[in-house]
């Protein structure tokens, strides 16, 4: 139950960041970029793929979430890009790295069609030498 309460709560998170992504980065911003580059192209399950899920969770677990990942962000992602007509640009804002060196917070400017700007954050972690964005609990 209690595991089922946490998954939730970070896909709701999950859902209100648009996806963070990344994933073979060498730094935390090229994560972020490749997140809103993911994002741009319509590839949900691409940036589903790259997450770095909790090592609490089975295979079942992490399958399930994925699936339901992908379904939120065709219908919230793809819905919030058609009514902005879709991303122009964008520019990464900042970048804090842990001191322990395995964390970070990225924040890209991302600006839209319509001329609107968003700033989003993307939480990131160290996988393997490899920065992956991540649902923070």
């Amino acid at each position: 139950m209690k595991k089922t309460f946490l998954l939730l709560t970070a896909i709701v998170l999950f859902a209100t960041t648009l996806f963070s992504c990344g994933g073979g980065a060498a730094t935390p911003s090229d994560a972020a970029t490749k997140c809103v580059e993911l994002m741009k192209a319509g590839d949900y399950e691409g940036l589903v793929n790259e997450l770095a899920f909790d090592e609490g969770l089975s295979d079942e677990e992490i399958e399930q979430s994925k699936a339901m990942l992908i379904g939120m962000g065709k219908e919230k992602s793809e819905k919030k890009l058609a009514e902005k007509q879709g991303i122009v640009s964008y520019q990464v804002v900042s970048e804090e790295i842990a001191e322990d060196g395995n964390t970070a917070v990225v924040k890209v400017e991302i600006t839209y069609g319509d001329g609107s700007t968003d700033t989003e954050k993307y939480d990131l972690k160290l996988v393997d030498g490899t920065w992956k964005p991540f649902i923070k609990k």
